[in-house]
């Protein structure tokens, strides 16, 4: 039997950035094992690249925090293209706002945002036609190279020893008692690790369960829309990211990419793309970016979201089955919260000093004990 300290089931970001994060530390002994061909072949590459850093989860917001730092100004060598491009984003919210993001917007740098009245929002962003109570330019935020962060990833973890695996599906989580043993290949093939560590994204949550695990997370379903190219449109304008409308934009491939914010439980091994999310797309497109609204559809895809009971992101040990540990539950967050999540989960992995309190945010302990009306 083949031994591995730590086995990373998932070769998606969240492995990816976690393996990555073993290796800067020190652990080398480690498999990563991604069940496709090549790695990220799922919600990493199916997702809409955008840099979001406030959100309304505080945990998930640290984490995005420490990401931009990073996006910003990657270490030497870790990859030999831009990773970010920090166009910015205008969110528009409800007025008041959130109280948290006043409360973020105060900690944020000299000129990283501006509040945008009805004149200027309409010089930063020309082609938008909704409403926006309260309107920020966020210029932290932008555009993500995530080819570039998952190549990275994997180059660094490679350079530090550890093994990647492609083609090698994961059909289980051994236990031996209480704790792990290993994992068990599709192929028949059994790999003995001290730790497991669940980053499977829409199927992690099922791995988990079949180990004896009472987390329990719920994979999703959205869609995206890429229109044929327009000369009309600056591909340096930034992020739209209405709040209220549940609608974000950017320019790509000389067009438009458009989500509407759909969501729908479904199951990560039976589903296909839903045709009918398209008049939702269109109908806030033609209210928030008339100019957009007439352009021909050039790609339409759906991409999977997993979220736990809370929405909270799910990282650490589990609760119940010793030497299993989870990176999952990303949401849309997975990119945006990579290198925090992935330094995260390292360091509880490690054994080493950490936020205690986000730690205990996104603990997969809170999710083994019954729903709480309201909570």
């Amino acid at each position: 039997m083949e031994r591995g300290r730590i086995a990373i089931v998932g070769g998606g970001i969240a492995g990816a950035a976690t393996a990555w994060a073993l290796a800067e530390g020190g652990e080398t002994e480690v498999v990563l094992l991604e069940a496709e061909t090549c790695p990220g072949a799922h919600s990493t590459a199916k997702n809409a690249a955008i840099l979001r850093i406030w959100c309304p989860s505080p945990a998930a917001t640290l984490l995005a925090e420490e990401t931009a730092a990073f996006l910003a100004a990657p270490p030497a060598g870790f990859s030999p293209t831009q990773l970010l491009d920090p166009c910015g984003t205008v969110l528009a919210v409800a007025d008041p706002p959130p109280a948290s993001l006043t409360r973020w917007l105060s900690t944020r740098g000299a000129g990283a945002v501006e509040r945008l009245d009805e004149a200027r929002l309409a010089e930063v962003l020309p082609p938008f036609t909704g409403r926006a109570p309260q309107a920020f330019l966020l210029r932290e935020e932008g555009r993500i190279d995530v080819a570039a962060l998952l190549d990275g990833f994997l180059r660094g973890a490679r350079r530090a020893g550890v093994e990647v695996r492609t083609a090698a599906p994961v059909a289980g989580v051994e236990r031996r008692g209480a704790r792990v043993g290993g994992v068990v290949l599709a192929s028949g093939e059994r790999l003995e690790a001290e730790r497991v560590v669940l980053a499977a994204g829409a199927w992690a949550g099922a791995l988990g369960r079949a180990a004896g695990s009472r987390v329990e997370l719920h994979p999703t379903r959205r869609h995206l829309l890429v229109t044929e190219p327009d000369e009309g449109v600056d591909p340096s304008w930034p992020v739209l990211w209405s709040d209220p409308d549940g609608f974000y934009a950017r320019p790509e491939s000389g067009g438009w990419l458009l989500c509407a914010c759909d969501q729908t439980q479904v199951d990560p091994d039976d589903w296909c793309a839903d045709e009918g999310v398209r008049a939702g797309i269109a109908e806030k497109t033609a209210r928030l970016l008339a100019p957009a609204a007439e352009a021909g559809a050039a790609h339409f895809w759906g991409g999977l979201r997993t979220f736990a009971r809370d929405e909270e992101l799910v990282i650490g040990p589990d609760p119940d089955v010793l030497g299993l540990d989870w990176v999952a539950a990303l949401g849309g967050h997975g990119i945006s919260s990579s290198v925090g999540a992935g330094r995260l989960a390292a360091a509880l992995l490690m054994g080493r000093a950490c936020d205690g309190a986000l730690a205990r945010a996104v603990s997969p302990a809170r999710l083994a004990g019954p729903v709480v009306s309201g909570a």
